[in-house]
């Protein structure tokens, strides 16, 4: 854990006015929540029962802030800050006075409105209509699964309506990691003791306390029948029948939806799914992600407008900081921009070099700001443009501008439903047989390794033929003709209509490529408003208290971005969780005005992330450029460098790997690195 999210006891005694009965808003079997403002924001601050004994319930502690620190995702709650500290207090004994040693161990997480699922279960008013009942069970399906997709999977152990925690739009979050676990190998334990609540534990855990993701598959099966029937659980649900329960709902549907049909069919299908999940024998529940799909498939035939609600992971020395920032104002001044792919480790392969054609995706961000029109744009301009023949269409523009996302927008729209898509990540270093056999993995789903120039155009041809095509081409930096010609005859084999779509920073390089009956499409920077939409958005800063008194600096940050995304978000990051002071000080750093030349808008920002970072992290990161561009690097085994090297910080609690995961975390959230589709992450420079 770094020191940025330690929040010092004393603080927490303020903003909850001493752990008040006032300020209580949860009591819990291993702790009592409060809420608070820290940073402009409303927290929910959970204080573990104190314990006078150095060491008893630092596992249940440290399980939940390492699981948390692994996890980010929308159904899972997040964690802003934690504390432990242990201090000497005077006591009155028997008539004497006596000092003793209490530890407080505190976690601090995003206050939601909504309260626990299983205060709304208990009141009649509860969601009468199913398509929010219908969100909640998917919102918790989806954490769930996310969990168990973890490498190491994480149990949750403890799921129950209490720990699910509802947004001001009743979206559902997992909280109370304390029991979770982390397990590697089979999946499977066998515990000797038996914790938990015993009403959502599954038989096999009861009886010879069997530990495996099923429980928590029986655990969810048992909530999905409160919240479809009621409070009154699974002992209340046995007594009726399934029919007589899909007879109450269908009656209601038809009575409150404008799709009766379909949401009964959903209905139905969620209870015959949470009858599977809470069979006795573990083996005939179904896995999580097995029935994501099923639930999926029930939404295709309700109009996405009543779906809008549901939610669908050589040694570096000590260097001054002015030296470290030279370092870096001097590397994007001269565009050396190193690419290096880190991936989670996977012990039953580790052959990793057939996963570098693409290190980035088509995967769409669930929410793009200001690249409607222009999407729309490139659209038209296509549309007009298509023939049986070939046109390649150049998005061109600074670095961290969006191209690659207004290429992502595009390569998704319904237009090109009917058409075989490919993406291409190019890069520097400008291979044709990699972006040849690259295409032909993707239309071919079998990895492809052609060598021969020859072979290569005979097998690209015969995809090709009678098909229409959408091909990518992100990040092209290639300027010689000779090389961009022989591209081009590569792409234009086959019969058939494709559309080509190139995105690079080179205006000149666009012209090049760019066919004869189109021309170029110049991305322009993002207006102030919408860079204050993705800074508001990233600063989490509509749930902040203090709204007013940062009005009148919020245009100046947002100016500071000079139009580019990429700089707004990762401003936005940084300013999360900072004081009206801190803002103001952003705002008046001196590291905007390095941001002079033409093209690097960018810097400023990145700067100021860069110096708000932690010793430890700031080394981390700096020692990433010791690797070639293009360099594939296991997660874990850059883990290991880092902790092999020295530059992971000392904590009494946390461990060295769970604190080089926040370490990632953070810069993942910084957009120092990015998370690519195939679970590399890569230095962003879009």
């Amino acid at each position: 854990m770094t020191a940025e999210k330690r929040i010092p006891l004393h603080i927490l005694r303020e903003i909850t006015n001493g752990f008040s009965e006032h300020s209580r808003i949860g009591r819990g079997g291993y702790g009592d929540v409060y809420k608070g403002v820290y940073s402009g924001r409303e927290i929910a601050v959970k204080l573990l029962h104190v314990d006078t004994v150095l060491g008893h319930d630092d596992r249940q502690y440290i399980n939940e802030v390492g699981n948390l620190l692994k996890v980010k995702h929308p159904n899972i709650v997040q964690l802003l800050g934690y504390c432990y500290e242990i201090q000497n207090e005077l006591i009155e004994h028997n008539g004497a006075n006596h000092f003793t040693r209490h530890v407080y161990r505190v976690l601090c997480f995003e206050y939601l409105q909504g309260g626990s699922l299983d205060k709304h279960l208990r009141e009649e008013s509860f969601a009468p209509d199913w398509s929010t009942r219908y969100k909640i069970i998917k919102g918790i399906c989806e954490g769930l699964n996310f969990l168990h997709s973890c490498e190491p999977p994480i149990f949750h152990l403890d799921l129950k309506p209490a720990n699910i925690l509802l947004d001001s739009s009743m979206a559902p979050k997992l909280a109370d990691f304390g029991l979770s676990r982390l397990f590697g190998g089979s999946h499977t334990h066998v515990t000797n003791r038996v914790v938990g609540t015993e009403a959502y534990m599954p038989p096999e855990f009861i009886k010879d306390a069997y530990i495996s993701h099923k429980n928590d598959v029986f655990s969810l099966g048992l909530v999905m029948i409160e919240i479809i029937k009621g409070s009154s659980g699974y002992s209340g649900y046995i007594e009726t029948d399934e029919v007589g329960q899909f007879s109450n709902w269908k009656n209601r549907i038809k009575a409150t939806s404008e799709y009766p049909l379909e949401e009964s069919h959903q209905v139905q299908i969620c209870i015959d799914t949470a009858m599977r999940f809470v069979e006795p024998d573990r083996n005939n529940r179904p896995n999580i992600a097995e029935v994501l799909d099923i639930l999926s498939k029930t939404e295709t035939h309700i109009p996405k407008r009543q779906m809008a609600d549901v939610f669908p992971c050589p040694t570096i020395g000590l260097k001054s900081e002015s030296n470290m920032l030279e370092m870096m104002v001097a590397e994007l001044n001269n565009n050396e921009h190193r690419h290096c792919n880190l991936m989670p480790t996977d012990n039953s392969n580790r052959t990793v070099q057939q996963l570098a054609d693409r290190e980035t995706s088509s995967d769409v961000e669930q929410v793009i700001i200001g690249r409607t029109k222009e999407k729309q744009k490139i659209l038209s301009i296509l549309s007009e443009s298509i023939t049986e023949e070939m046109v390649i269409l150049p998005i061109y523009g600074i670095g961290g501008i969006g191209k690659t996302t207004l290429a992502q927008l595009v390569f998704n729209d319904p237009k090109f439903q009917d058409y075989t898509r490919v993406w291409v990540y190019v890069s520097q270093e400008f291979n044709l047989n990699k972006i040849g056999n690259s295409i032909i993995t993707q239309l071919t789903d079998k990895i492809s390794n052609i060598p021969t120039k020859q072979m290569l155009h005979k097998r690209l041809k015969e995809l090709f033929d009678g098909k229409s095509i959408l091909i990518v081409l992100d990040d092209l930096w290639e300027e010689n003709p000779k090389e961009l010609d022989k591209m081009k005859v590569m792409l234009g084999l086959g019969l058939g209509s494709k559309v080509i779509i190139v995105t690079t920073r080179d205006g000149g390089l666009a012209r090049k490529i760019c066919s004869p009956a189109v021309t170029p499409y110049k991305l322009e920077t993002l207006t102030v408003d919408k860079c204050w939409t993705i800074i508001k958005q990233k600063a989490d800063f509509e749930d902040r208290v203090d709204q007013e008194q940062l009005e009148h600096i919020r245009r100046e940050i947002a100016t500071k971005c000079g139009g580019v995304a990429l700089a707004a978000q990762s401003l936005g990051h940084m300013l999360n969780g900072m004081t009206a002071d801190e803002w103001e000080s952003v705002r008046d750093s001196y590291f905007w005005s390095l941001s002079t030349s033409e093209g690097h808008e960018v810097l400023g920002s990145l700067l100021l992330s860069y110096s708000h970072m932690s010793v430890s992290l700031k080394l981390c990161f700096s020692y990433c450029a010791i690797f070639p561009k293009g360099h594939i690097m296991m997660k874990y085994d850059l883990i290991y460098q880092w902790i092999a090297l020295g530059f992971i910080e000392q904590s009494r609690i946390f461990n060295f790997m769970q604190l080089s995961e926040d370490y990632i975390m953070q810069l993942l959230g910084m957009f120092f690195l990015e998370y690519s589709k195939q679970r590399c992450y890569i230095f962003q420079d879009e």
